[in-house]
């Protein structure tokens, strides 16, 4: 009976983390919003129910993604989803149980306070209106709504001010959790005027960089300044820039190569220390760069091939930064490698090719490099052959012609007379070979001489 009930324990523990809902927040004042997370593991493509729940909050945002994943060696899909919610009204609230394919998540208490005014319907169309306050004018945009993850978010804040206010503003960056938040480039400043009063527009940029697939809610960025309008008292005034939201949807497509690279431009290109022949044993040194439009260079994947089998290849230097180029975020990774050659022969290098996305047309694209060859030759070996000290006497044979050395004759018997480089005769044989012919030689030599005299006599 304890076995059952053992088992039973563990099969509806295993049920009750099939789906599973969390928020990130339990409290929260009239207005703000709160994010819903749910998970399946079980949803085969069923959606959640959310009767129940639009009657006390209002969903302003979704998103959805699917992750595969290997549960007791079975392969198995968990899918996420993350809503946005509005809630309707103050006090004591209730995420009821939402169910998916016939399973349900636990329910979730929030508390909402502060009380609903008749203004608060209309809030979504003000979110983009900016701040007025003490005749300054604060404004936030966004370049997009909508965007993949890790694809940058421009974040623009203006500031616009009468020219006899104090200009001395201290500004804080906008605040996203679990986001990437990079200046963009210095402020800058324009004239202008308005009811011929001249004023000032201050305007800066930000950049933002979120990867989780999920609805955001911007913490405005905001400016700090002493007010002394008041005769000689001062008083510090902080003016927060307008509410925006944006998303982060899946990724467009989905591959093995473990990086993702949303961009606008992206350029690859290498280059070489070559000397003029290559032989076994050298080394030559690569330095491959990739510069990317929009993308924060902490994400750029490592592009260097270390494995080949006729080349041994080494990281020696991987450098990443991140530069603004007329208020152009632009990341930038180099890697040098060196490479040494351990084979004669054609030794090719197979061509790179960096997978990104151009999201100015929403497409898949390739930057590559070309394959390179190099003629890789064996290291000259130089032969010192030291060959005897003894010179041989030389003769004439006909007048003209003079007796080639010995030394000539003996390379030449060697080389004859070896077969698998071994020799046919020992050093001792050789010289009396060679003494013979010598005196064969001089022999003949002498009656030839000897006959010659005599006939013209």
């Amino acid at each position: 009976m304890r076995l059952i009930y053992i088992i039973l324990l563990i099969v509806s523990s295993e049920l009750q983390g099939a789906v599973k809902a969390s928020v990130d927040r339990v409290k929260a004042s009239y207005g703000q919003t709160i994010q819903l997370n749910i998970s399946s593991d079980n949803a085969l493509g069923k959606s959640p129910n959310l009767t129940l729940l639009k009657r006390s909050f209002k969903v302003i945002g979704s998103s959805k993604v699917s992750r595969p994943y290997i549960k007791n060696s079975q392969r198995s899909q968990k899918t996420l989803w993350f809503f946005i919610l509005k809630p309707k009204r103050s006090g004591n609230l209730t995420i009821p149980a939402i169910n998916i394919n016939g399973e349900k998540t636990s329910p979730i208490r929030i508390s909402v306070t502060g009380r609903q005014t008749r203004t608060s319907s209309s809030e979504k169309l003000t979110r983009s209106k900016p701040v007025i306050s003490h005749d300054i004018i604060v404004k936030a945009t966004i370049n997009k709504n909508k965007l993949y993850p890790n694809e940058i978010l421009v974040y623009q804040l203006s500031v616009d001010y009468p020219d006899k206010s104090s200009a001395d503003f201290q500004v804080k960056a906008p605040f996203i959790a679990g986001a990437i938040i990079l200046p963009l480039a210095q402020p800058s400043y324009s004239k202008h005027k308005v009811r011929s009063k001249n004023r000032t527009l201050r305007t800066q940029s930000f950049a933002i960089f979120s990867e989780k697939v999920a609805y955001y809610q911007i913490e405005p960025a905001a400016i700090s300044f002493s007010d002394k309008s008041n005769g000689d008292k001062t008083q510090q005034v902080t003016l927060k820039a307008n509410n925006l939201h944006f998303e982060i949807t899946p990724k467009a497509n989905h591959n093995s190569l473990g990086y993702w690279l949303p961009s606008r431009k992206i350029k690859l290109s290498d280059s070489w220390q070559l000397p003029q022949q290559i032989q076994v044993g050298d080394s030559i040194t690569r330095t491959i760069e990739l510069s990317a439009q929009g993308i924060n260079a902490d994400i750029l994947p490592l592009m260097s091939a270390l494995t080949h089998k006729n080349v041994q290849i080494k990281l020696l230097d991987v450098s990443i930064q991140n530069s603004i180029e007329d208020g152009v975020l632009l990341a930038i990774r180099r890697e040098k490698v060196s490479m040494t050659f351990t084979k004669a022969g054609n030794v090719s290098l197979a061509p790179l090719d960096i997978h990104w996305w151009n999201t100015d047309v929403d497409q898949a694209r390739i930057a590559s490099v070309n394959a390179k060859s190099f003629l890789v030759t064996a290291p000259s070996v130089e032969l010192d052959s030291q060959m005897d000290s003894n010179s041989l006497v030389t003769g004439k044979l006909s007048g003209k012609t003079q007796l080639a050395s010995v030394s000539t004759q003996a390379r030449q018997v060697v080389s004859q007379g070896s077969v698998n480089g071994k020799s046919w005769l020992s050093s001792g044989q050789l010289n009396w070979i060679i003494l013979v012919l010598f005196t064969l030689l001089v022999t003949s030599t002498s009656g030839w001489l000897y006959s010659s005299r005599k006939n013209k006599k």
